[in-house]
């Protein structure tokens, strides 16, 4: 009771205060602590239970399994995933569709596919994590053929169902299909459409390159929008280089949220690529007199459990010296492959090659550079990243992995990019 009211302290006291505990218990405290985002403690309790002789149930399985989502640990999760089968819970609806949401979100998808075949019994969960699952990775195509064979199993979607089958026809840009399951399939199957569905449909629109009709769906629409909608509409005029719009829509999200930091960054970041400089000057004063600080990069990377992070252009990491020379390396070999590095949204004071240096050295090359050096051939390449990934960076990381014929992805704040000989699963947009 007292971690879903967010008074984890609260049940901390209690359940230290227990005379004796049991897997209900142990469970019950780490659920309060998953649903209050603190995942890490979450696993750390796991250890104080085995140590105590604790057998873990199902559910504990499944709040573990949600709690690696929640930090993209993938191999703690793959750990967990193996203790479960050892202990004969493979089977079990609950854990499987916990398995399905950490492969998602820690970039397996196609391990999530392996154990969603594997089920011999799928809930609605079920099925809405793997679609979900495979939207989220751009792989629209994939996510409408869960939901075609959810149809044929006759099994009733529900309201999130529709809100992946929606962003996959984003991701394929089929207009028409998206219109029709928003204002036909939904209705036909009693599901009333919300928010997050009308927000779908403006990125479907907004991907398509149809900025007017977008704005004007959202013109129209008899729905209190809220910041993500709008910001889904300034990223796609970044993208189709609309800066009229991109400049009213601005300042709709900074009215709304005027500490919103990503919106400064991508407003800046137009005006940098149309050599609007003065514009650029006006938002870095607008910053510092909202006192808006931008946040540094970071990326970090698991390797044999332990995870290594990088700052751009940091030198703290005991082998930073190797890591700068596999990235000039990297690049070296790219550049005949045609990468020119996207100087556009750096300074426009700074000498060119010092454009170039601060390029190089973004954080999650440094993350990329660094698990191509302690990972054998072939083995995939998986990145987190805080921001939004930038231009240039994707563009180099789409030739490195032609050159290195590996799979890199990249989870940004916005969603994961899947690189494979030389192509992103977001067809560069994002």
């Amino acid at each position: 009771m007292y971690g879903k009211c967010g008074e984890i302290s609260v049940a901390r006291r209690i359940f230290d205060g227990l005379c004796t505990r049991n897997v209900f218990s142990w469970t019950a405290i780490m659920a309060a602590y998953l649903q209050n985002g603190c995942f890490e403690e979450a696993l750390k309790l796991f250890l104080e239970m085995e140590l105590e002789g604790i057998v873990p149930n199902e559910y504990t399985f499944a709040v573990l399994l949600n709690a690696c989502a929640g930090l993209s640990a993938l191999g703690i999760g793959n750990s967990l995933h193996a203790h479960a089968k050892k202990l004969g819970f493979r089977g079990h609806l609950i854990v499987g569709n916990a398995l399905i949401n950490m492969y998602s979100k820690t970039g397996n998808v196609e391990a999530a596919n392996k154990v969603f075949l594997k089920m011999t019994y799928r809930d609605s969960v079920s099925w809405n994590s793997m679609i979900c699952g495979y939207s989220h990775h751009g792989l629209g195509k994939e996510a409408l053929a869960v939901f075609h064979n959810m149809l044929a199993t006759k099994k009733q979607p529900t309201y999130v169902t529709f809100i992946g089958v929606l962003t996959a026809c984003g991701h394929l840009g089929q207009v028409q299909e998206g219109f029709y399951y928003l204002h036909q399939l939904m209705k036909q199957m009693g599901i009333e459409p919300g928010l997050e569905h009308y927000t779908c449909i403006v990125g479907l629109l907004s991907k398509a390159g149809l900025m007017n009709e977008a704005e004007d769906f959202m013109r129209s629409t008899s729905v209190k929008w809220d910041v993500v909608a709008w910001r889904t509409l300034l990223s796609a005029c970044n993208v189709h280089r609309n800066y009229g719009l991109g400049k009213k829509v601005a300042e709709i999200v900074l009215n709304m949220e005027p500490n919103d930091v990503g919106t400064y960054t991508l407003l800046s970041n137009m005006h940098a690529r149309a050599k609007r400089w003065d514009g650029v000057a006006k938002i870095r004063k607008l910053m510092r007199e909202r006192n808006v600080k931008k946040e540094p990069g970071l990326s970090w990377a698991e390797i044999r459990n332990n995870t290594h992070v990088f700052v751009a252009d940091d030198n703290s990491h005991p082998e930073s010296k190797q890591i700068y020379e596999k990235v000039k390396e990297l690049l070296d070999k790219i550049k005949p492959l045609g990468y020119v590095p996207d100087i556009a949204n750096v300074l426009h004071d700074v000498e060119e090659e010092q454009k170039e240096e601060y390029l190089s050295f973004h954080s999650e090359k440094l993350a990329i550079a660094y698990v191509l050096m302690k990972t054998p051939p072939q083995a995939p390449v998986r990145v987190i990243k805080n921001l939004r990934m930038c231009i240039d960076c994707h563009s180099a990381v789409k030739l490195i992995s032609k050159v290195t014929n590996r799979v890199i992805t990249v989870r940004d704040v916005n969603r994961f990019h899947c690189f494979r000989d030389g192509y992103c699963s977001c067809g560069d947009y994002w």
